[in-house]
This record gives structure tokens, sequence and C-alpha cells, in this order.
């Protein structure tokens, strides 16, 4: 299941310029370096023109390197015995047709590891006006902001001696200084906008269902489990759709691509329609306690058990989040189906208490022993109260583990008290639910 990514990191100098480079370019695809800045005598590189594309005249890619050397802030860096330098960058998302884009970085800082004084700012020069704007790289260039014109005289002098040596005229500054920095410009108001795939594959997984399948190929998926009855006639089962979201511009995307909803039906002995006990698309209806405070990312759920005397459901209600590296945690609730309502029990509270971490507390407390666990429901005692494993957490690398247990271990936790009593490690719940394949109709 996919559920984060991670990133690494290589040697210094090439991190420390794609922290100040592409911490803005957030959805763009990669920069391909054109050009790095040559010596401050402007003497010309293999690279040339870069005109051949364009049938009109422009300036050279060496012409817009002069007029970097005449922006204020590098004049100004330079007057205090900083190296400043640059690289022409070619971005697929951006207008290299009419612009060269230039990342402009204090080397003098970069060589003193000062990563947070490294980059000078991000500027492009109009190839068929010498303009040369700054600009902010953000998503909103995507939408239409062009940055702002640097004027100086001295900067305003070069640029007409520029357009008069490649014969650049009025018309042509008249025609390209409006072009746009982006390649193609975005409504805002449908910048986040995503098409739902239908649904390509059904399965009976309810708990751990995602849009992935051991691969980046996104696809929507329907879970549903067989319908669980009750001695006393009731039945339920559940049902979980994770949609999978391709977004229309996906240069600047920032929603999810995934997003899971969770329902759970329940029938009355003597009905033949089932009704919703829980829906994850109605704001809170999913919500569960944890450490005192509301949870609301529930993505899968687990049917577990009827009670002995076939009141009560068990269930594990699933919670984790897309694009992150947080643990995945089931939390039990129950439903009495007599008075109609749920109870849902805080017992990571309780378990975080026995076990005297703080896991799951909102605030660190520096008096605990900050150790892991998981829970998972396995069924009701034959009293009605619940069953509880608990065991170690998968590893994860990202940072320094420690957990509460190396074995898996098993509790009753008795619902009126919140008491917890250690079972003997062989001790399996039993189990009163039958099971028989779903084929409910939709509510």
């Amino acid at each position: 299941m996919r559920f984060s990514f991670v990133t690494t990191s290589v040697d210094f100098a090439r991190a420390a310029r794609f922290y100040a480079l592409s911490a803005l370019f957030i959805g763009l695809l990669p920069v391909s370096p054109v050009r790095t800045s040559p010596p401050v005598d402007g003497s010309e590189s293999q690279l040339g023109t870069d005109r051949d594309t364009n049938p009109s005249p422009t300036v050279t890619i060496v012409e817009a390197e002069g007029l970097i050397n005449l922006l204020p802030v590098v004049k100004e860096l330079r007057a205090k015995g900083m190296d400043v330098k640059w690289d022409v960058q070619s971005v697929p998302t951006m207008n290299n047709t009419d612009y060269y884009f230039f990342w402009i970085y204090n080397a003098t800082a970069q060589k003193a590891r000062d990563i947070g004084s490294i980059s000078v700012g991000n500027y492009a020069v109009n190839k068929h006006t010498a303009d040369v704007r700054v600009w902010q790289v953000s998503h909103d260039v995507s939408y239409g902001d062009d940055g702002v014109l640097v004027t100086t005289n001295e900067l305003e002098r070069l640029q007409e001696e520029l357009r008069a040596k490649q014969r650049i005229d009025s018309t042509a500054i008249q025609q390209y200084r409006s072009a746009h920095l982006a390649n193609k410009i975005i409504p805002r108001e449908l910048a986040q906008s995503a098409v739902r795939l239908p649904i390509s594959e059904r399965s009976s997984d309810t708990a751990g269902l995602s849009c992935w399948k051991g691969s980046d190929h996104l696809a929507s998926r329907l879970g549903r489990s067989p319908i669980m009855t009750s001695s006393a006639g009731y039945r339920s089962y559940a049902e979980v759709k994770a949609t999978a979201l391709r977004p229309k511009y996906q240069e600047i995307y920032s929603g999810l691509l995934c997003e899971n909803t969770v329902k759970l039906f329940f029938a009355n002995g003597g009905q033949s329609d089932f009704q919703t006990l829980l829906d994850s698309s109605q704001p809170k209806s999913d919500c569960i306690a944890i450490e005192g405070r509301d949870s609301c990312e529930v993505n899968g759920i687990q049917l577990v058990d009827w009670s002995s005397d076939g009141r009560f459901l068990l269930a594990d209600l699933v919670l984790w989040e897309y694009e992150s590296d947080a643990l995945v945690m089931r939390v039990p609730i129950i439903y009495d189906a007599a008075k109609n309502e749920f109870v849902r029990p805080d017992v990571y509270h309780f378990f975080d208490d026995y076990y005297k971490t703080d896991a799951f507390k909102e605030k660190l407390d520096p008096r605990s022993t900050h150790c892991e666990f998981e829970l998972r429901a396995e069924g009701f005692s034959p009293d009605g109260n619940i069953v509880l494993s608990a065991s170690r957490p998968p590893d994860n690398p990202s940072y320094d583990q420690v957990f509460c247990l190396e074995k898996s271990q098993t509790f009753l936790f008795e619902l009126g008290t919140n008491k917890i009593s250690h079972l003997a490690s062989a001790y399996k719940a039993q189990h009163y639910g039958t099971w028989k394949p779903s084929g409910a109709s939709k509510p």
C-alpha cells in the first residue's frame, strides 16, 4: 500500500542548488541545465546563440548574461566581494521559446555551506525584447503572474544597444513584451480540478484498499465485505470505495490522488433493505477519539464479530493519511443494535497509560518512554467485553523507533471500567457471527 514518498539527497553542492531552485518548482517537471554562468568578462561559450527556433530577431544567451551582470542585486553582492553565478535553466512547463530563465546564486555562500543565503533570485530575459523580469517560482506563474520588469538606467542603455544590434523594432517589442513566462496559462479556479476515474476492480478487501496496488498506476477500486449475521438476526456488511483522481493540470495540482469513502450497512432481521450506519463522506460521521482528540482520517474498516447475544457489532476503523509517513492505526468501534448507537472507546488513551508511553498523545511527556505499539480488535469475550491484540508496528527507517513490545500480546478490555487485563498468549477469541457472500443491494 502506498502512503508515503521518500526523497534522498546527493552531495552538498547539488543539494544546495536544488534547495534554492526546486523548493518553488513544486509540481513542475525537473529542470534541465542549459548553461552555467561564464567568467565575469562575458567570454563566449560553445552554446552560442539559441534562436534557431524563433522566427523573429532575438538576443543571444551571452547578451542576456550581459544584462544579468547589470542587475542591481548582482552588482551589490559583487561590491561586497561575493562571487555571484547563475544557471540558465530549460523548464518544460515554462515558455523557453521566448525567454531565457536564470537562477542566480551566491557561490561564496555555497562554498561556506550557508544554505539560507545561497539563492539570489530567479530572473527571465525576453529573447525578443531584452526585457528582464524578476519572478517568484510558484504556481502563480501558471496563473499568469509574470513577475516585475527590472529597470535601471544602465540596464536600459544596454537593452537599447542590443535591440539596435539585433534589429529588434518597436513592433516586435509590442508583440512579445506581454508574452507569458509559463507555456500554458491555467485558470486559477480550475487549477485543482481532477477527473474521478470509474471503478475498475472489485474485491472483498475493506481494511487496506487504496488506489495503488503494487505500482504507480492509479485505479479506482471497490471493496465490499461478506454479510455477517448475528444470533439475534441482525446483519451487516462494509464497503470501501478508493477513488483515483486524475489531475487536469498535473504540473500545479496539489490535492489528493486517491480518496477513500467508508460505509457500514445494517439490516434488522425482518428487513430486506440495509440502512447506512456510517458514511465517511458525511462530516464527522466516522471520527473517533484518540487520546481525547477527534481523528477523522478513516480510510478503511474491518468487520470483526457480533457479540454472543447478537446485540453488539464490533469493527475496526482503519486510519491512515495518504502521502504521509504516519502510522496505520486500527481503532475499535461497537454498534449497539438495540439502542441504535455507537460506542467508541478511547482505547489508545488507556493503552498509552498501560505501556507508560505518549506515542499517541498530542503533546509529548518527557517522563514517558515514547515507545510504539499497534492494536487490533480480535472479538468479544463471552461476557461482552472486547479482546484486543497489541503488536509491534512495522519498521520505519525514517526515524529511530522504540517498541513497547517485541511479541504480540492479547488483552481483555472491559468497556464499563476501561480496565485492561493481560490474557494468556495462547488465548483465541471465540467468534459468534456467521458470514455469507454479500448479495446486498445498496441502500
